[in-house]
């Protein structure tokens, strides 16, 4: 329960600040292979320009008109990213909801032994009352009764 929420909540500070995680990628992380794939099927190249990071030998790149590949990257990744964070949110969202769970059932079990527990007082004070002379065991306490 702890761990799914402590992952949940990572995973959403994370996605406050996505879109600087996409240009570091782009710049550090991601091989040429993949910056190629974008640039040569999206039309565009580098990130934010054709200055910013492009890669070399990309059919894009040779025109300078073309914009930088911020928006497909972004696109892909938000279409791709929606479905994990869902997925994640609703494990946290359901450890949420059986936390609560748990904690009804808790004290709605507390307090039926708690009402058992005054019953059975209550009987047992009004069996008391009733015949005074018998005891908890069930012997008569007058004198001469239990002999036979």
């Amino acid at each position: 329960m702890f761990v799914s929420t402590c992952i949940g909540m990572w995973m959403w500070v994370r996605t406050l600040d996505v879109h600087s995680m996409y240009a570091y990628n782009w710049r550090h992380v991601w091989p040429n292979g993949v910056r190629r794939g974008f640039q040569d099927t999206n039309i565009c190249c580098g990130y934010l320009s054709p200055l910013d990071s492009p890669v070399q030998g990309s059919h894009s790149c040779l025109n300078k008109d073309v914009y930088g590949c911020m928006v497909f990257v972004q696109t892909y990744a938000q279409g791709y990213l929606s479905y994990v964070y869902t997925w994640l949110f609703v494990f946290v969202v359901v450890d949420v909801v059986a936390l609560l769970g748990v904690l009804v059932v808790l004290v709605v079990r507390n307090d039926e032994e708690r009402l058992r527990w005054s019953r059975a007082n209550a009987i047992f004070r009004s069996m008391k009352k009733a015949n005074s002379s018998v005891t908890l065991h069930g012997r008569d306490t007058r004198p001469g009764a239990n002999e036979k």
